[in-house]
């Protein structure tokens, strides 16, 4: 066996840098065991995917990781870093044709694993050459993503699609979307965990503006991600295209501001869910429209009532929607609507256009009150309110 290998019955150990964002029950006991699918990779010889509580890093994301989950946690998002030896090395370029998205040039790291002795380097570099680069060594977006596909696919094969925690048996499924590596687990409690990839890179690295190195110094961070996620729009460069994540830094943006920044953002994100046809509204467009709004006003902001901070923030994802456009906050040139169709995004403004002043309202109709309980509630919720006034 590989002196790295570990098998799918070893210990249970929590990653490095792994944490439950929970502040009430959740299914962590039971979603760190889900992680033993990393020492289950079979023996693949690759440095930065073996010995997973060494050099692969894995961090809740999405809205559990911000603590903004509004529904039952039974979804989660988890980023797993992959740390390639001399990372630093990467020559990262910025993608013209794809605004938020860079090119990631091995050439420099191949020449410094060919030199390095240690067997697992030298055979990471074979890795890297005959799988998951292209002839000018830029690693491939396609290429890692069926690599990891067979790493997991095999993880679980070897782990019979089953986990056994406290005597507690759950069946394991497993599909892939996009740069997400999904795994369903079905047992004494039903959940969903994404497993997205993320190449590590240093701050020095990024190329797509000062503003996010602003940010960075801000909060002390060293570090952004490249995510292998498949573009639609197929281009001659598409292949090696790599989105840019600064999901660290956004978290820092959200950290310490007043609470009334936070629950509005939930209030938003609740609104969304009740009305059907926002179901492509997508979280990560409602904290963008934070992220702009935070960079835009001051701290004192944050400090007025809800009753003022709603209304406005409904007026900015109005005028949003009525231009289609809302710029990705690290590039403004990426465009995030572009992935929806003209009528997914009027059907979305029509929605919304109303709700500033339905929320404006009750300030001089007290008795309105009930409008704004219809905005943010489901059907059921009404009728419980009902039957128990």
């Amino acid at each position: 066996m590989h002196r790295y290998m570990q098998t799918a019955r070893a210990p249970v150990r929590a990653p490095r840098e792994f944490s439950c964002p929970c502040s009430g029950p959740c299914p962590s006991r039971i979603l760190v065991p889900v992680l033993l699918i990393f020492p289950a990779f079979p023996s693949c010889r690759a440095a930065f995917l073996n010995r997973y509580n060494r050099v692969v890093f894995v961090k809740f994301t999405g809205s559990s990781g911000d603590q903004l989950k509004v529904a039952k946690p039974n979804e989660f998002d988890l980023v797993f870093k992959l740390q390639i030896p001399y990372y630093e090395s990467i020559v990262v370029t910025r993608d013209s044709n794809n605004p938020g998205n860079v090119f990631l040039n091995m050439t420099r790291v191949l020449e410094l694993l060919r030199d390095d002795p240690r067997e697992d380097h030298r055979s990471l570099r074979k890795l890297l050459q005959t799988q998951l680069v292209d002839a000018k060594n830029f690693l491939v977006v396609g290429k890692l993503c069926s690599w990891l596909q067979s790493l997991f696919r095999k993880a679980l094969n070897r782990m019979e699609d089953r986990l056994e925690v406290d005597g507690m048996v759950s069946h394991l499924k497993y599909k892939t979307c996009g740069p997400a590596h999904t795994i369903y687990v079905d047992g004494e409690l039903t959940y969903s965990v994404d497993f997205v990839p993320a190449i590590l890179l240093r701050a020095e690295q990024n190329v797509l503006g000062a503003k996010s190195l602003r940010y960075f110094e801000l909060a002390s961070l060293s570090h952004w991600e490249a995510i292998p996620k498949p573009l639609k729009t197929h281009t001659p460069t598409s292949s090696i295209s790599f989105r840019s994540s600064f999901y660290a830094a956004e978290k820092a943006m959200l950290r310490g501001k007043h609470e009334n920044c936070r629950d509005a953002i939930k209030l938003m994100k609740k609104f969304r869910d009740v009305k059907t046809n926002l179901s492509n509204l997508k979280s990560y467009y409602i904290k963008t429209l934070f992220l702009w709004k935070i960079s835009n006003v001051p701290e004192t902001y944050w400090q007025q009532p809800l009753t003022d901070i709603l209304p406005d923030m409904f007026d900015d994802l109005t005028e949003c929607l009525r231009q289609g456009i809302l710029p990705f906050f690290w590039d403004p040139e990426l465009n995030m609507l572009d992935v929806l169709t003209s009528d997914q995004v009027k059907e979305m403004y029509l929605c919304v256009r109303r709700i500033s002043d339905a929320l404006r309202r009750p300030r001089q109709l007290p008795y309105s009150r009930n409008v704004v309980f219809r905005v943010f509630s489901h059907k059921d919720e009404r009728n419980i309110h009902r039957s128990s006034a």
